[in-house]
């Protein structure tokens, strides 16, 4: 087993998968502009997050100055974590809604709280002609974030979908309630009842008097109502997800619950210690996310998470330790710097790595990754063992072969037909690839992006992986086996009934009209009868040979003693319409109905010497269905059949004299086996009516099999 590193292509730049790539340096084109616009989209996004942090210090100290703290002033948790949060998730998952919607809630949140704050302090410190302008926004643009944190995010979460469409009338309620009410306190005369000082509305609307505040002490149940629904949601997707997904909205899901009991519990409570609590247990849900994020690898970063965690905790941790260093040493050895600074870098270089291995462990430990080979592979037999299938046990132990090697994507590739391939995260455009082999013969291949691992930890991963995709390629192969031979039954059953019905019933149907010819014969001419009794005898005798042939799979035996053409004379000579068998050379292209002529040779048969058996078979049923069907219903007085070879080619055509096809024929038992018997050999069969009346059946038989 040698692992080889696999250099594909990777994708193009934009906000794809994991991020813009560059097209390198001096590149031009559609490339290189959506990297430079997805940079500066990035650079609005952390430089927004970044002035929302400096947005909520900010409108702390302005409270500390007014010597209290509103509902949404001092140190609000929404407003410090959901940028934050947001711009990561987005610099790592553009294309994912519920980021952009808790980087928004967060900016527009802190946004709101400066604003407010601000106004407060302006009314008692700084007041003039702008106080009016810097209170207005903060009138509405708290129904911006709080409905989208309370009632959409829940919808939307974790992939930005509705669970189903029957959620939209919630979605569209949430939308209603920001818009109309935002709009209606915009509009407000008097917004004291909201801001809580005696401002003036430069834009308020002077006729809808207290209407404004009246709403907005009734705006509380439908707020609670549609957060309540979300919740509801977003229990309903729970219920449905795969266990991976339920691992990742659990913190979430019960984040909000608490949220929107206690919500309603303390509904139109306005006390202050009240309304603190409330906002502590709002800062649960940002938690609930960043938790989901490093705990159930919630939009596949937690590769980075850990690394982020351990590095940039041993950077801090080693330049603390090194500057503690050389102030002591400074301190207790004045006059040896060089040689202080020298003993603080040995000590601090010392200390690095057992320090790493610790840290790495308690890292490791908060995102459940287990990085001792045998451990791990310990892991992966008790979760194997839980799995009801091959391919489910599969698909779990890659899931912990990512955990444990700390990947940001592992795949196993199973080849066949069909091939099979389970994968577990990103694999991306970079993938070490590692052979899977089970007792010397390879079984499949192991892909692994975002991680390099050794090769003690990879052979005990490998070996595991091998017996579990050698597993599933049995189960896959024994369940198509199982597949083929349930076709194989149809198909047989299906060939038994198109033979009983071409081969028994018009042989019966011969015996029945010979015995009917016999019966009338029996008074006016008694000798003649015994000569229609001989050929019932015969015809029965050839039918017992058929079935017993039909048992055994064989075709019917008149072909091989008097051959295709003289097969269908035999047939022919039933009671009903006159039936003569043509076999016209290659370059003969004349036909005609007989003019009452008995049946004759023709010179040409040996034409048809060396037919494929199944050609001649398919001719044979063929053409003896036509006759049967002519002899039932076209009130026919006599029929052509004519057997052509031509380049690669047999044609079969039957046509008769008789009343013709009705105006909407509708295709029977016997056209549909006309039609499926020539299809199964690669051939076509047409039925229509023929040029001076009657019915033309013609068949183009293929002489080689179809490829």
């Amino acid at each position: 087993m040698t692992p080889d590193d696999h250099d594909d292509p990777g994708p193009g730049p934009g906000p794809g998968a994991d991020g813009p790539g560059a097209d390198g340096p001096g590149a031009d084109g559609p490339g290189s502009t959506r990297v430079r616009r997805w940079r500066l989209v990035l650079a609005v996004v952390w430089t927004a997050a970044g002035a929302s942090l400096a947005a909520v210090v900010t409108a702390a100290v302005l409270a500390a100055q007014l010597g209290g703290l509103a509902e949404t002033q001092g140190l609000d948790p929404i407003g410090l974590m959901f940028p934050l949060a947001g711009a990561f998730l987005i610099s790592r998952r553009p294309r994912l809604l519920v980021p952009w919607l808790m980087w928004a809630t967060g900016v527009v949140w802190s946004a709101y709280s400066l604003l407010f704050a601000l106004t407060g302090w302006m009314y008692f410190h700084a007041p003039g002609p702008l106080l009016p302008y810097v209170a207005w926004p903060a009138i509405w643009l708290w129904l911006l974030p709080v409905p989208t944190f309370t009632g959409i995010m829940p919808l939307l979460f974790p992939d930005g979908r509705l669970p189903s469409r029957r959620w939209r009338p919630v979605l569209y309620g949430n939308l209603v309630l920001m818009a109309g009410h935002s709009l209606l306190l915009g509009l407000s005369p008097d917004p004291s009842f909201e801001l809580g000082v005696p401002v003036g509305n430069p834009f308020g609307v002077a006729a809808l008097g207290r209407v404004p505040e009246v709403v907005e002490s009734w705006i509380g149940p439908p707020m609670i109502l549609l957060c309540l629904l979300g919740v509801v949601s977003l229990g309903f997707r729970y219920r449905a997800a795969t266990p991976e997904v339920r691992r990742q909205i659990t913190w979430y899901f019960h984040a909000m619950v608490i949220f929107v009991v206690y919500w309603i519990a303390s509904a139109g409570n306005q006390d202050t210690f009240i309304i603190a609590v409330r906002v502590f247990l709002a800062a649960g849900i940002p938690i609930a996310i960043i938790a989901a994020v490093l705990r159930h690898q919630l939009y596949g970063i937690r590769l980075i998470l850990n690394r982020t965690l351990v590095y940039g905790t041993l950077a801090v941790g080693a330049g603390l330790t090194y500057s503690a260093l050389i102030w002591a040493s400074n301190s207790l050895a004045d006059g040896y710097g060089a040689a202080a600074g020298l003993a603080s870098a040995m000590v601090t270089g010392a200390a690095f790595h057992p320090v790493r291995l610790r840290l790495q462990r308690s890292v490791d430990r908060l995102f459940n990754v287990e990085r001792d080979p045998y451990r791990a592979a310990d892991l992966l037999s008790r979760t194997v063992q839980r799995a009801g299938d091959p391919a489910g046990a599969l698909a779990e132990a890659i899931s912990v072969v990512r955990t444990s090697l700390v990947a940001r994507g592992v795949g196993v590739e199973v080849p066949g037909e069909p091939a099979l391939s389970f994968v577990d995260g990103e694999l991306g455009a970079r993938s070490r690839s590692v052979e899977l082999t089970w007792h010397g013969e390879p079984v499949g291949r192991l892909r692994i992006a975002g991680a390099r691992p050794g090769r003690e930890p990879l052979d005990v991963m490998a070996k595991h992986l091998a017996e579990l995709a050698h597993a599933v390629r049995l189960s896959t192969d024994l369940r198509d086996s199982h597949e083929r031979i349930s076709a194989t039954r149809d198909e047989e059953r299906r060939r038994l009934g198109r033979e009983l019905h071409d081969g028994l019933g018009p042989t019966l149907t011969s015996v029945t009209m010979t015995l009917d010819e016999a019966r009338r014969r029996l008074e006016r001419d008694p000798e003649s009868v015994e000569e229609l009794l001989v050929r019932v005898r015969e015809e029965m005798t050839g039918t017992l040979m058929s079935v017993r042939e039909l048992v055994d799979g064989l075709r019917p035996p008149v072909l091989d003693e008097l051959g295709l053409a003289g097969a269908l004379r035999a047939f022919g000579q039933a009671p009903g319409p006159r039936v003569e068998v043509t076999v016209p050379a290659a370059a003969d292209g004349s036909e005609g109905l007989p003019d009452g002529s008995d049946a004759a040779l023709d010179g040409s048969e040996g034409l048809l010497d060396g037919l494929p058996a199944a050609v001649e078979t398919a001719a044979y049923r063929i053409a003896q269905e036509a006759l049967t069907n002519v002899r039932r219903h076209a009130q026919a007085t006599s029929v052509l059949v004519t057997l052509r070879r031509e380049a690669g080619e047999l044609r079969v055509s039957v046509a008769d004299d008789g009343t013709g096809l009705p105006d909407e024929p509708s295709p029977g038992v016997g056209l549909t086996s006309m039609r499926e018997r020539a299809a199964e050999i690669g051939g076509t069969c047409a039925i229509g009516p023929r040029a001076g009346g009657g019915t033309e059946v013609t068949a183009v038989l293929p002489l080689t099999p179809p490829a």
